[in-house]
């Protein structure tokens, strides 16, 4: 039998001893056969690429072994198919919630509680996609309830924002800032000096920070200045006191409407409104949780379907449960007296502070008018 003939310049057959051979031998004989790429047609896709190879056998196989390259377009329309899946988020979501499941219940039997939790976010994400099949309604009435709760919660947190205007002393006299820094650099000097000469008398001296007592303590100092034998020196220090005297007032009012307003609202937003909102929530965990479990009803398989069907049941009780119990939490904030017992409290401390304010300044008019009238008497006897 003759050697295998070459078509190509560099196809070279190797010699064999033909007079000690077999035909099957010299078939089998080492042959290395390279083909260079041969490109089929120029629009043809640059990797669809065709070699063959005949590779040399090893000792003792006679055997001739050709590989051919696959073409790479379908491995190229495959990464495409890839890509573009991996575009849509939602594939993206489904694919690694399922994921996690199927490692879950793997794992421990215990973690199918973590399986009814990732139903949950798949649900979530499906309705934030609007890909959810299946959305389950709110009673009409629940909704109504909801919308008045956060009503009065914007309420009391509005009240609160305003209200707490009452935990700054100053809140009426901001040039008290201004003094504050001006009193805090020479209160540093002074006491700089005081330790320099008696270290122990180092004293700071701090006086209420409201309008009235800024009032006060100008007055009286005037009245120093100017001397109480004389009647402007006199009606100075009569404004001063009753002027400080507001000013404790007012400090008292604002201690008693941070204790007696302030802080009922807090507790309201914290307790009666805060409970209803984790009802609230509580109802939308156990509705996603109803949506889901009514989807996976309609997935599951025909052996499963009872189980399914017996998850719907459970998820039904108990989304009908939270919605109860919601309600029952959201009408209570509605019907609770607190915040008009607290707006109560509030004008009525409104009402004993400008009372006393009243009283204090009906008390100082007349005595002013008093010594008015003695010196403007006084003054139209010196002119005559």
């Amino acid at each position: 039998m003759s050697s295998p003939t070459a078509t190509n310049a560099n196809l070279t057959p190797s010699k064999t001893n033909t007079a000690d051979a077999s035909p099957i031998e010299e078939v089998a004989a080492a042959v290395v056969v390279e083909q260079p790429p041969i490109k089929t047609n120029e629009t043809q896709e640059p990797d669809v690429i065709s070699s063959v190879t005949a590779k040399k056998p090893e000792q003792g196989h006679n055997e001739i072994r050709v590989v051919q390259d696959e073409p790479a377009l379908a491995s190229n329309n495959d990464t495409n198919d890839r890509r573009n899946s991996a575009i849509n988020p939602s594939a993206i979501l489904e694919t690694t919630i399922e994921g996690l499941a199927t490692i879950s219940s793997k794992i421990n039997p215990l973690t199918q509680k973590l399986g009814k939790g990732l139903d949950q976010v798949r649900q979530y994400a499906q309705e934030k996609f609007g890909t959810a099949d299946e959305i389950t309604e709110l009673p009409q009435e629940y909704k109504d309830l909801e919308k008045r709760v956060d009503t009065i919660a914007q309420v009391h947190q509005n009240f609160l924002k305003v209200a707490k205007t009452y935990n700054t002393p100053n809140y009426d006299y901001p040039v008290q800032i201004q003094e504050s820094l001006i009193g805090f650099t020479n209160t540093v000097t002074n006491q700089i000096q005081q330790l320099r000469n008696k270290p122990d008398r180092a004293q700071t001296v701090e006086h209420p920070k409201t309008l009235s007592h800024a009032i006060g303590r100008v007055a009286i100092d005037g009245a120093m200045e100017v001397g109480h034998d004389e009647a402007f020196g006199v009606a100075l220090d009569k404004l001063g006191d009753v002027s400080n005297k507001l000013g404790d007032a007012r400090l008292a009012m604002d201690s008693e409407i941070v204790t007696k307003f302030n802080t009922p609202i807090q507790v309201t937003l914290k307790t009666a409104i805060e409970g209803a909102n984790k009802a609230r929530r509580n109802v939308q965990l156990k509705r996603l949780a109803l949506d889901a479990a009514k989807t996976n009803y309609r997935e599951s398989p025909t052996v499963k379907l009872d189980a399914a069907r017996s998850q719907v049941e459970q998820a039904e009780d108990e989304f009908v449960g939270a919605v109860e119990e919601a309600t029952h939490l959201m009408k209570a904030v509605l019907e609770d007296p607190e915040p008009l017992r607290d707006l109560a409290d509030y004008a009525q401390i409104q009402l004993a502070y400008f009372k006393q304010a009243q009283e204090l300044f009906s008390g100082l008019v007349p005595e002013l008018e008093e010594i008015r009238v003695t010196q403007e008497s006084m003054y139209r006897d010196a002119d005559e």
